[in-house]
């Protein structure tokens, strides 16, 4: 795996660590509108900034295969953000990052890929140190289980979306494939606020504010540098880097919110599980199945 994507793979983990913190910031905004503006921002963003470079489109296969993924990633964020609104942080965070669990059975069983012991080792690691961090204050209580299953099924979602990703990556550039993508996941959000009833404006200052902090830090920042290393290193290589987000989001909710629920060792311990299973990763030429 090459510097640049590592780092790259790096900074997606730290940006997409900011966005339960901002969801919490925004509490009082639906679910479904967090992540159609979180989209839209994006979408905008990125459509604005291809004014200003060459014009570069989507193969006519590529747009397709695009529509469907902004589908699924517009459900994926639908489910994400209504899992906070019915779980705990720990519980919607841990089970909302387990799309390598799911694009490892996609590719071993339908894509026929082998991945070599060390890479094994390495998720395996990342998500028993994910698992340390929020383990004794993950909960299944009744209350939960809504929220608990929306987490699941969400990263379900994102599994399928980075799957297919990396098949239109290896035609398609980063920059017409995510404005699209982003484009399409924001339309399917707005179908479903229809239906919902909500409104999409009457926010405050702070709140559309933090709305476009979600498009740009973990969605830009953070899905534009996962998408763009899919075309170089293996879909589950990649899911297994948000992982690292329980550690990151800890850290900055206890500076940002106060507090200190999380006794020590379990971060000092898991954090290091996580980042080891992640060193190794970075270590090992993860491209053997490609």
């Amino acid at each position: 795996m090459s510097p640049k994507i590592v780092i790259l793979l790096f900074v997606a983990m730290l940006s997409v660590s900011t966005s339960p913190l901002l969801a919490k910031w925004l509490d009082s905004v639906p679910a479904l509108l967090i992540s159609f503006w979180r989209m839209t921002f994006a979408s905008m963003a990125l459509w604005g900034y291809s004014a200003f470079k060459p014009k570069v489109n989507l193969s006519s296969s590529g747009r397709n295969k695009t529509i469907v993924a902004g589908i699924f990633l517009g459900i994926h964020f639908a489910f994400f953000f209504g899992a906070l609104k019915y779980t705990t942080i720990a519980n919607a965070t841990f089970l909302g990052t387990l799309a390598p669990v799911f694009t490892l059975i996609i590719e071993r069983n339908y894509l026929k890929r082998k991945f070599n012991s060390p890479t094994m080792f390495g998720i395996i690691l990342a998500l028993i140190g994910a698992g340390i961090i929020l383990g004794y204050k993950f909960d299944l209580s009744a209350e939960n289980t809504l929220g608990n299953i929306l987490a699941l099924t969400c990263s379900i979602w994102l599994a399928i979306v980075m799957v297919i990703s990396e098949n239109i990556r290896t035609k398609d550039g980063t920059l017409p494939y995510t404005r699209m993508l982003y484009f399409v996941s924001a339309f399917t959000l707005l179908i479903l606020i229809l239906f919902s009833g909500d409104s999409l404006t009457g926010f405050s200052n702070k709140e559309y504010f933090g709305l476009l902090m979600l498009g740009i830090i973990p969605t830009i920042l953070g899905h534009n540098s996962m998408y763009y290393a899919m075309r170089y290193v293996s879909p589950t290589v990649v899911a297994t880097f948000p992982l690292g987000e329980p550690i990151l989001a800890t850290i900055f909710g206890a500076i940002i919110f106060g507090g200190n629920e999380i006794p020590q060792a379990y971060l000092y311990v898991g954090g290091l599980v996580t980042l080891s299973g992640l060193l190794l990763l970075t270590l090992k030429n993860s491209q053997n199945g490609k």
